[in-house]
């Protein structure tokens, strides 16, 4: 199995660059002015039938290591599933209570320094892991405080999550839900975003979580989508100070009365079984406008959004903040639910619905739209 880094990129933003002196609107260029390009399918891992090693039971995360093997979190299986660059996959890791072992296993990402790291909240822990599978010890010298619901590595060792603990705010200790940078250490080394949720209601805690996103690349700088029902993404520098902000004047997705409804028979159906749930849902009247998939080698933030009619849309913003690109994959049907992974080795499509076969599919980008579809 081959996989190519995407060389011609970069040959395709010099090109693009007389874009950004473009005097147009940003609303104009998004859709009229931009180049678009396409992306298409150049292999593939995950089938509709076979045994366990080839079969997917669930995409719960994924990564690319610095070698160039993708790692799958599959918790129907119970398993970690190593897809080597070169070479044939394997399954590593099982359920269980033993050290090294998963038991509530979300999230796994790649240090630069070569290890593993799986985020268990059963265990309340980061748990570390060779390229092989072999368990190396916890992450955190103490198992005591919060543990990052999500995960990204940045640099050699340290990695920025999304967590919910104490912080100190203005010399108080308060429950806050936060993004911060952590170098091997409890206490968070660098503080991006931060809620304390001791100052607000339940559901204005629920709702602003329902809506808020971020991500970290390799070298530190950190994303925030604090509403991706629009289209404003925060930038920060690995210090934690602000390097600048994408805002588009893209509207907003608006949710049928039907949708709005099977939410909240949803919710009051969960809070029948759940004596601790407040109640007094009230959803979002907007669906979601975008996500980030990541950032490429060239440093380029790719931004999948949602507001097209056919196919997957990727909006690509080089490191000052200047869109140069949209990026399509041709598909049938926008339902599908597939997430993309951009990092410095390539692009991946993962089909994650448990229900539809989990699947992955490399990409690469061309120049015309006339190739592959993902069916």
């Amino acid at each position: 199995m081959k996989y190519k880094i995407l060389a011609e990129l970069s040959l395709l933003i010099l090109a693009l660059c007389a874009v950004s002196c473009s005097s147009v609107s940003e609303e104009e260029t998004l859709q009229s002015t931009i180049p678009e390009y396409q992306l298409f399918v150049v292999d593939s891992f995950g089938v509709e039938v076979g045994d366990s090693i080839n079969m997917i039971g669930s995409i719960v995360s994924l990564c690319r290591h610095p070698n160039g093997s993708v790692y799958v979190l599959d918790i129907v299986a119970g398993c970690l599933r190593v897809i080597p660059e070169n070479g044939n996959a394997f399954r590593v890791l099982r359920k269980g209570g033993g050290p090294g072992e998963l038991q509530g296993a979300q999230g796994v990402c790649a240090l630069g320094d070569g290890r593993i790291l799986i985020n268990d909240y059963m265990k309340r822990n980061l748990m570390t892991y060779d390229e092989y599978g072999n368990y190396l010890g916890d992450y955190f010298a103490s198992r005591e405080g919060g543990l990052p619901m999500q995960m990204w590595a940045v640099d050699s060792s340290s990695i920025v999550g999304l967590d919910y603990d104490d912080v100190m705010i203005e010399g108080e200790r308060c429950r806050c839900y936060y993004c911060a940078r952590y170098d091997s250490n409890r206490d968070p080394s660098v503080m991006y975003y931060q809620l304390n949720c001791e100052v607000l209601s339940y559901n204005e805690v629920t709702n602003t979580l329902k809506v808020l996103e971020a991500y970290a690349d390799r070298s530190g700088h950190v994303y925030i989508v604090q509403d991706f029902t629009e289209y404003s993404i925060d930038v920060y520098k690995p210090d934690g100070s602000l390097d600048y902000r994408i805002e588009v004047p893209a509207g907003r997705l608006a949710k049928s009365d039907e949708q709005i409804l099977a939410e909240i028979e949803e919710y009051e159906e969960f809070a029948v079984h759940d004596a601790t749930y407040p109640g007094g849902y009230q959803p979002s009247m907007y669906q979601q406008l975008i996500s980030i998939s990541g950032v490429d080698s060239h440093g380029n933030l790719w931004v999948e959004r949602f507001d097209c009619e056919n196919g997957y849309h990727l909006d690509i913003w080089d490191a000052a903040g200047t869109l140069v690109a949209t990026a399509i994959l041709a598909g049938n049907e926008m339902n599908t639910d597939i997430r993309f992974f951009v990092d410095d080795t390539g692009i991946i499509a993962a089909v994650t619905d448990p229900e539809d076969y989990p699947r992955i599919y490399y990409l690469e980008i061309g120049e015309t739209m006339e190739n592959d579809q993902i069916q």
